[in-house]
C-alpha cells in the first residue's frame, strides 16, 4: 500500500501564493438571525472527517450561516484529505474560526491557519506541521530520502504560506512549522531555533509583537466555548452543532470499496442477461451498485442526479435489447450515462455558496483522476472476470453449475434428432426477415428458419449458409 507517500505527493499540485487579499482579523459584527455552525475535528484527520466537515460547510451555506467555527484537538492525519477540508473552507463565504481546544498538530495546524480567526484554550498547542509518511504495515514513521523529504516539505510550506497570507497570519511563522528554516525572530526575540519545527503554546501564539501590537498567531484565549461564542456575540440558539454519524464511519470504507463493489455490479448484471430467470446474480449486482450510490450519497460525493442518470442509463440500454434491437445508438447513449453517473459520484465536489447557482463542479482537474483510476480498474477487474464466467460457466460444477441446464437428450435414450441438411452449407440466399440474430431466409425455393452467429442482419439482405448444426441453420451477411 502506498496511499501515505501518494498522499504526501498531493501537496505538489498546490500553488504556491495567492493573489487573495489578506482577510481582516478584526472581529465581525454579529448578526442575531444567521445562525452559526460548529464542526468538530476530534480524531485523525482522515476521509471520514472530510464527509462531516462537506456536510457542515454544505448546511452552513445552504443556511447562509454567518460564520462556522471548527472546534479541533488533533495529532493531524492524511495530507490528501486537510487539502480537501482546506477547499472546503476556503468555498465559504462566511467568517472562519478555529478554537484549538487542545491541540491541533500537523495537518490540524494548516486547517487552522486556513481559517481567518484563531482562539486557544488554556495549555492548547498548535505547530509541528512538518510531514512524515508511515509505514502501512507498521503504522510507524518511516524515513524518506532527504531530497524527497525536503520537497514534499516545501511544497507543503508554500501552501500553508499561501493560506496564511489570505488569512492575514504570518506566513513566516506556520513556514517555521512545516520545514527546518534558519530561524525566526520577532522584535529581537527568537520565536524559533535554527533547525527546529516550531510549535506554539497558547501563551506564545497570543504573545503580541510589533508597532502596533499583533498577536503572533491566535487572536485570543477563551477558557471555554461559551466564552469564544461570547467573545463574537454569538447567542445559544444561533449554534448548530455539526456530529459525525455512524454511516458517514460506513462511508469512508464503501468509498475505499468502490472499485470491488463497482466490478461485483458489472459481472453480476451479465450474469442476469446469461442466465435470465435465475435472479441471483442480478440481485446480488444490483445490490453492490445501490451500497456504491448509498456510500457516496452519505459521503456528499453523490446526490440524486448520478442515481437519475444511472438509471436513465439503464433503460437506454434496455430500449437496445427489448425495443430497437441494433440501433446502438440507445445503448451507446446508454453506456456513456452510466459510466458518467459512475465517475461523477465519485469526485470530489466543493459546496456551493450562497448567491452561485448551478451544480458544484470540481475545483481541480486532478481530483477526477482517482474516480478515474477507480473506474478504470472496475471495468478491467469485470471484463477479465466476465471472460472467465463466458468461457467456464456452462461446464462449471459446484455452485455455478448449477446456473445452467446440465440435462442431455441422448438418441441411446430414445429421443430422435432432427435431421441434419448438411448439403445447405456454402448455398446462398435472401433474409425475409429481420434476424435478432434468429428468423427466416428463402434459399432458393425453400423458407428456413435461420440464425446468425450473434450479428443482426436486416430483411432483404444477401447472406450464405456456413454451417448447418442439426436443426440450426447458421447463416452470414454477404456483400452480394
Amino acid at each position: 500500500m502506498k496511499w501515505p507517500l501518494v498522499a504526501l505527493l498531493a501537496c505538489f499540485g498546490f500553488s504556491a501564493l495567492s493573489s487573495t487579499p489578506p482577510a481582516s482579523r478584526e472581529k465581525p459584527s454579529p448578526d442575531p438571525k444567521r445562525p452559526v455552525y460548529v464542526i468538530p475535528i476530534r480524531d485523525d484527520i482522515e476521509p471520514s472527517i472530510v464527509f462531516v466537515i462537506r456536510r457542515g460547510i454544505k448546511e452552513a451555506n445552504d443556511n447562509n450561516a454567518q460564520a462556522i467555527i471548527i472546534d479541533m484537538s488533533t495529532n493531524g492525519g492524511r495530507v490528501d484529505c486537510m487539502e480537501e477540508i482546506v477547499t472546503l473552507i476556503e468555498s465559504f463565504k462566511g467568517e472562519t474560526i478555529t478554537y484549538v481546544n487542545k491541540k491541533a498538530y500537523s495537518a490540524g495546524a494548516f486547517i487552522a491557519v486556513a481559517t481567518k480567526h484563531i482562539h486557544m484554550a488554556p495549555s492548547s498547542v498548535i505547530g509541528a506541521a512538518a510531514p512524515i509518511m508511515l509505514n502501512p504495515s507498521s503504522g510507524e514513521p518511516q524515513a524518506l530520502p532527504n531530497t524527497i523529504q525536503k520537497k514534499i516539505s516545501s511544497g507543503i510550506a508554500a501552501r500553508m504560506r499561501a493560506a496564511a497570507q489570505r488569512n492575514g497570519h504570518n506566513p513566516e511563522l506556520v513556514d517555521a512549522m512545516v520545514r527546518e528554516t534558519e530561524g525566526l525572530k520577532i522584535d529581537g526575540k527568537e520565536i524559533v531555533k535554527k533547525g527546529d519545527i516550531l510549535t506554539l503554546t497558547d501563551t506564545e501564539a497570543t504573545a503580541r509583537y510589533g508597532a502596533p501590537p499583533k498577536p503572533l498567531l491566535a487572536q485570543g484565549i477563551a477558557n471555554s466555548f461559551k466564552e469564544l461564542c461570547d467573545q463574537y456575540g454569538y447567542k445559544e440558539d444561533q449554534i448548530r452543532q455539526i456530529q459525525s454519524t455512524g454511516a458517514e464511519k460506513a462511508a469512508r470504507w464503501i468509498t475505499l470499496a468502490a472499485p470491488v463493489l463497482l466490478l461485483i455490479g458489472m459481472a453480476g448484471i451479465y450474469l442476469e442477461f446469461k442466465t435470465p430467470g435465475v435472479s441471483l446474480p442480478g440481485i446480488i449486482g444490483v445490490c453492490a451498485l445501490a451500497l456504491f450510490f448509498f456510500g457516496h450519497y452519505i459521503a456528499g460525493l453523490s446526490g440524486f442526479e448520478e442515481i437519475l442518470l444511472f438509471a436513465i442509463g439503464l433503460i437506454l440500454i434496455g430500449v437496445e435489447v427489448f425495443v430497437l434491437p441494433g440501433h446502438v445508438l440507445p445503448g451507446f447513449l446508454g453506456i456513456v450515462a452510466i459510466l458518467v453517473a459512475i465517475l461523477w459520484a465519485m469526485v470530489d465536489k466543493v459546496p456551493a455558496a450562497p448567491g452561485i447557482s448551478g451544480v458544484s463542479l470540481p475545483l481541480f482537474l486532478p481530483k477526477i483522476q482517482v474516480p478515474l483510476l477507480k473506474l478504470a480498474s472496475s471495468i478491467i477487474g469485470a471484463g477479465i472476470v466476465i471472460a472467465i464466467l463466458a468461457r467456464y460457466l456452462p461446464q462449471g460444477k459446484g455452485p455455478a453449475g448449477k446456473l445452467m441446464l446440465h440435462a442431455s437428450l441422448d438418441k441411446k435414450d430414445g429421443y430422435a434428432t432432427a435431421e441434419t441438411h448438411l448439403e445447405l452449407v456454402g448455398q446462398k440466399g435472401v433474409t425475409l426477415s429481420m434476424l435478432r440474430p434468429s428468423g427466416t431466409a428463402r434459399v432458393g425455393n425453400q423458407v428456413l428458419d435461420v440464425i446468425t452467429a450473434g450479428d443482426f442482419v436486416g430483411p432483404n439482405q444477401p447472406v450464405i449458409i456456413r454451417e448447418v448444426r442439426g436443426a440450426q441453420i447458421i447463416v452470414e451477411k454477404t456483400s452480394e
